[in-house]
């Protein structure tokens, strides 16, 4: 089973799309999110979905949920609650929709990204469905660790545990245990090739780093 979470404004297609190419089956669920009160001119979007969706299957659920607009503490926690109560493959589709929600769903996407087993974006340019990763935001890093890991940035690149080791005067253990930290944090990404161990920074550990200027 899986649970689609997508805002949708007024066009059907970046809904669908992501949708179908990811993969919809019976007893699957398609959650939009909407603004309370909105008025009606994204009423036919949700129409065309739902009945997109309900011509492929009847036991596709589509279920629309209004999200509070104009309070933007709630709206996250609205649209974070909504990402942790789904039920099975989580898949949070960054479509597009309305401005005033979306920033609080993608808020929201990065509080949860543990829960998070897809995202999707749908873009605007080229029309094409992306799968994107997001960074790791959540994650509390040990100050041990700080050497390490700007190391490995200073490495700029894929590098190897012993490189690090001998670039931060550290002992090949004492590094082996801060990439075990690192890579559950999703600061780095390691892969063993035969006996070494290489490394690259991700996303979320360059950020981590940028916080720490």
């Amino acid at each position: 089973m899986r649970t689609y979470v997508s805002t949708i404004g007024y066009y059907d297609t970046r809904v669908v799309r992501p949708v179908l190419n990811h993969g919809l089956n019976a007893g699957d669920r398609v959650v939009l999110l909407r603004p309370y009160n909105d008025d009606d001119d994204g009423d036919s979007a949700v129409a065309d979905v739902k009945q997109i969706f309900s011509e492929l299957g009847p036991n596709i659920e589509v279920v629309v949920e209004e999200i509070t607009y104009d309070e933007f503490p709630t709206a996250v926690m609205e649209c974070a609650n909504i990402l942790a109560a789904a039920k099975g493959e989580t898949v949070a589709n960054f479509g597009g929709g309305p401005r005033e929600i979306f920033l609080a769903f993608t808020v929201a996407a990065l509080v949860t990204n543990d829960q998070l087993d897809t995202v999707l974006q749908f873009t605007d340019i080229d029309e094409d469905v992306q799968e994107l990763r997001l960074p790791e935001l959540m994650a509390s890093l040990p100050s041990k660790t700080d050497q390490t890991l700007r190391t490995i940035a200073r490495l700029d690149g894929e590098t190897t545990l012993p490189v690090i080791a001998e670039r931060s005067g550290q002992s090949r253990s004492t590094v082996g245990r801060h990439l075990d930290d690192l890579e559950m944090a999703d600061a780095v990404e390691t892969d063993k090739q035969g006996k070494t161990r290489h490394v690259e920074l991700t996303l979320g550990g360059r950020l981590q780093l940028f916080r720490r200027r």
